[in-house]
């Protein structure tokens, strides 16, 4: 049973575990001040490297509202295919190998490739079973379900050993009856067995991609079950009386219970928060146009706010031809993170990633066994980092760092060091610089109307050459950058999202089946925010997926609310050439269009924090501390910086840059021609152009 999500207690708490570093942030509700704390990760247990950052914070767990988590543990079991159990799927007669047939298409370095591969299948073909059952479209039922032979197969895979079972028949999104009875069957014949049925996890048009996103569900279940059951288990004996929440995709949050029943919802729920936090800033110091860049220790992310709202997307892919449905704040993601390893092909090419030291042995510099040459060994060199990385408890060995890069990237392709070391740099930049495009430009949007904040510990360190390239004219470096996503997850509210399929031309539409189904939908989006604790007013929001005749994928518009009439249609037909002309740069005014599906999102408000002013009146010079030689890229050459201590700058500090500026958590490097100034908050404000 859910606990009432308390509300006065005093403090409330986020966790971030990135590849790298876990991040802690403490929100004190009466004071509005931020605490910060951050640790090595823990790769080989994850729960004890949130419990070292908890404990290193000494925030009274007693006294704390909630927890906060957004974590990517599900979604690394998928991507590194870890889970240990055995994962079966249970489909309709004649449907087994949807799974290995994928979709027809391949990726471009596929084309012409007579050798490549699609990816292999998350469940191997031995665990895939079939059984008699059939609905058509309608969900008019043409063949029911053969019980004798669904038991006969539950009790196979059960001496088999499974540890999780998706259930995903032909057309159950219209019907789900026969799944609801195939998932009865289960838990009666293996109870203790993790199930997922695809109308419940995704309940949309599309055989493949709902099969695909069941599975993806199912597989993440045991792990994502056993971390959380862990972590809360620690919390409790911390002291924790309120609920772990955790961080859904879409930027909302859901309780521990919510997320162990639907794991899918966790699939880039970190990443979220740093987007979600950057809308929040946005809104509270008049930029509501954003690009968001995320640099940790494995990856670079990219996000973007438009006009406050981050942009969503329904669906992504765990790696090509696996895709998933599930709504999710639009990031896009490389393998370009400060322990990226630079290393040469067999061309004899420089290249950087996508693979990562991570945290353990991390970069060499770090002087924990790492023996790849990586970005941040690279920025040691160039003088951009420093002994001041968690404020002076890490030494950074610079003289294992240029040995690493000479003998494995210098002295090979007949390079002095400090070559080689902008070259791993640039190469980074190069394709960090190209997902900022595909996450604006090519998304219908003009950098040059949008500030870009930079966050993450490596984030800042690249933030104004990349933004500047890119056109953009402002660069936003919040306090504590290096922490941001935890920071971010703050401000995040309860959400819940319910879609479900209608297919039908808007002339033909049933406006009494449509407002059936919304009304439905918004009831059962409501009951599902109270069973979560929530005790507040739900607020509820209508769209729809449509597209038009002929086309194969859709646009998502909003829907008025109340009572749809036929004239009503206008109003959506108008929404969606809106959003498509947005999309593609043309809109169809006279095409007929398609309805595919119905959506509609709660919100449950939470107490939104305040940002807090930072004092004014401690000016550039009497925050320096000092200066350093700092590459930079066109002037090829090293340049004297001046370097400051970021928890000294006051607001309205100015300084003209080439400069550094230190902090705890990560490190800001302004260009020379730029300069910066300190906002009424603590932002770092760096003009571009």
């Amino acid at each position: 049973m859910m606990r009432t999500i308390r509300r006065n207690h005093r403090y409330r708490v986020s966790i971030d575990i990135g590849g790298t570093f876990t991040d802690v942030a403490t929100l004190d509700e009466r004071t509005s001040e931020i605490r910060v704390a951050k640790s090595l990760s823990t790769p080989s247990d994850a729960v004890q490297g949130v419990m070292d950052c908890i404990h290193k914070i000494q925030v009274p767990l007693d006294k704390t509202s909630y927890v906060l988590h957004g974590t990517t543990v599900g979604t690394n079991a998928v991507v590194q295919r870890s889970m240990k159990g055995k994962v079966a799927l249970v489909t309709t007669k004649g449907f087994r190998d949807i799974l290995e047939i994928m979709r027809v298409n391949r990726p471009m370095e596929g084309l012409y490739n007579i050798q490549w591969e699609k990816p292999e299948p998350l469940i191997p073909r031995y665990l895939r079973r079939e059984v008699e059952e059939r609905v058509n479209h309608k969900g008019e039922v043409l063949t029911p379900l053969n019980r004798t032979q669904a038991e006969l197969v539950v009790k196979e895979l059960g001496k088999l050993g499974v540890q999780s079972i998706a259930v995903c028949f032909v057309f159950s999104f219209a019907n789900p009856y026969h799944e609801r009875e195939m998932r009865d069957i289960i838990q009666k014949l293996l109870p203790g067995v993790f199930v997922s049925i695809s109308s419940d996890v995704d309940s949309q048009v599309r055989e493949y991609e709902r099969t695909s996103t069941t599975v993806i569900d199912a597989y993440m279940k045991p792990v994502m079950d056993a971390y959380l059951r862990s972590l809360e288990r620690g919390l409790a004996a911390a002291g924790l009386k309120g609920d772990l929440m955790i961080m859904r995709s879409s930027g909302g949050v859901m309780t521990s219970h919510a997320a162990r029943s639907y794991p899918i919802n966790t699939i880039e729920s970190g990443p979220a928060g740093g987007v979600l936090g950057s809308a929040f800033i946005g809104s509270e110091i008049g930029q509501p146009n954003l690009i968001a860049i995320d640099m940790g220790g494995t990856t670079f992310k990219v996000g973007l706010v438009d006009n406050k709202i981050p942009r969503h997307r329904p669906e992504g892919n765990i790696e090509w031809g696996i895709p998933y449905r599930t709504p999710m704040i639009d990031i896009n993601e490389i393998g370009a993170g400060g322990g990226s390893i630079g290393w040469i092909d067999e061309s004899g090419v420089l290249r950087v990633g996508p693979q990562s030291a991570g945290a353990e042995p991390g970069p060499v510099c770090y002087s924990r066994g790492g023996m790849s040459p990586t970005i941040t060994d690279a920025n040691v060199i160039l003088g951009r980092l420093s002994d001041y990385i968690l404020g002076g408890e890490m030494k950074l060995d610079k003289a294992a760092a240029s040995e690493t890069i000479k003998s494995k990237i210098a002295d090979p392709l007949g390079m002095d060091i400090v070559d080689a070391a902008c070259g791993i740099v640039e190469i980074a930049n190069a394709g960090m610089l190209e997902s900022m495009r595909a996450g604006s430009v090519q998304r219908g949007y003009d950098p040059r109307n949008f500030a870009t904040i930079a966050y993450g510990g490596a984030g800042p360190m690249i933030g104004a050459q990349l933004a500047k390239e890119l056109g953009s004219p402002l660069l936003i470096v919040p306090r504590h950058p290096g922490i941001f996503s935890a920071i971010g997850m703050l401000s995040a509210n309860l959400r819940f999202d319910a879609i479900e399929s209608y297919v039908a031309e808007l002339n033909d539409v049933d406006m009494n089946r449509v407002n059936d189904i919304y009304s439905r939908m918004e009831k059962e989006a409501s009951e599902s925010m109270h069973a979560q604790g929530y005790q507040g007013k739900v607020g509820l929001t209508r769209s729809s997926d449509m597209r038009y005749v002929g086309q194969n994928y859709e646009v998502r518009s909003a829907v008025p609310s109340g009572k749809l009439e036929k004239k009503d249609l206008s109003t959506m037909i108008t929404n969606f050439n809106k959003e498509h002309r947005k999309l593609y740069g043309h809109a169809k005014s006279d095409e007929p269009i398609e309805l595919v599906n119905l959506v509609v999102t709660a919100f449950g408000i939470l107490n939104p924090p305040r940002l807090m002013k930072v004092k004014p009146g401690i000016n550039a010079r009497a925050a320096a501390k000092g200066s350093r030689e700092v590459f930079f890229e066109k002037e090829q050459r090293y340049v004297k910086c001046a370097v400051y201590d970021r928890d000294r700058l006051g607001a309205g500090a100015k300084f003209p840059g080439p400069a550094i500026v230190e902090e705890m958590d990560s490190t800001t490097v302004i260009n020379p021609g730029q300069s910066a100034t300190v906002d009424q908050f603590g932002n770092l404000l760096v003009k571009l152009q």
